[in-house]
């Protein structure tokens, strides 16, 4: 009879300090962040492929109310169209304008939270922090060394409340982006249908 296996004995390692826990867990957050700013980017980049598809629409709209003779077109259709197709690519423009602002942001972290200036510094955790503190290499290395466990934990909470409004902020925009997309969508199907409907009946 083979005699079993014996499972190596693990011994327990020492009791870990509640600091590092709690550095793991933001470290965690900030990570899932990460990918949450990854994806609503990458969202983003979808709307604005469509929002330039919807603009060729537009500019094909345009050139056939153009071309069509005035007779198969009738004398007030063309204003009409006209002011449809302004407003989809007004709206168009819209969307892009939040998109943009989804894929990076114009101004720094404490720049857009105005109680963010009141916020211990985010060292080795917020890159605009460790630049505007730090401009030498000595002092990144002196400063390093100096910080405590206590002080990586502070720093690290400060990085997650600010990625945190920052996630939220950019999927305000990326909501109204695709708000907007949806109309300009829906315009531009309203100008298309009435464009060949109206040339059919006056071509009959």
């Amino acid at each position: 009879m083979r005699e079993p296996i014996q499972q190596p004995i693990q011994q327990p390692g020492p009791p870990r300090s509640t600091d590092a826990v709690t550095l793991d867990l933001i470290k965690w957050h900030l990570d899932r962040y990460d990918r949450l700013r990854a994806s609503t980017a990458t969202r983003a980049s979808v709307v604005l492929s469509a929002g330039a598809i919807l603009s060729a629409g537009n500019a094909v709209i345009l050139s056939q109310i153009l071309n069509v003779p005035r007779e198969r077109l009738g004398p007030e259709a063309a204003p009409v169209f006209g002011i449809g197709l302004l407003a989809s690519v007004s709206l168009v423009v819209l969307s892009v304008v939040h998109a943009s602002g989804v894929l990076v942001a114009l101004k720094g972290s404490r720049d857009l939270f105005p109680d963010a200036g009141t916020m211990p510094t985010g060292l080795f955790f917020n890159g605009s922090d460790t630049v505007a503190r730090l401009s030498t290499f000595q002092q990144f290395q002196a400063a390093m060394a100096a910080q405590d466990q206590a002080g990586r934990v502070e720093a690290a909470q400060v990085e997650l409340w600010i990625v945190i409004r920052q996630h939220r902020r950019r999927y305000r925009r990326l909501r109204a982006s695709v708000r907007a997309l949806r109309w300009a969508a829906i315009v531009f199907l309203a100008a298309l249908t009435g464009l060949v409907i109206t040339v059919l009946l006056n071509a009959l």
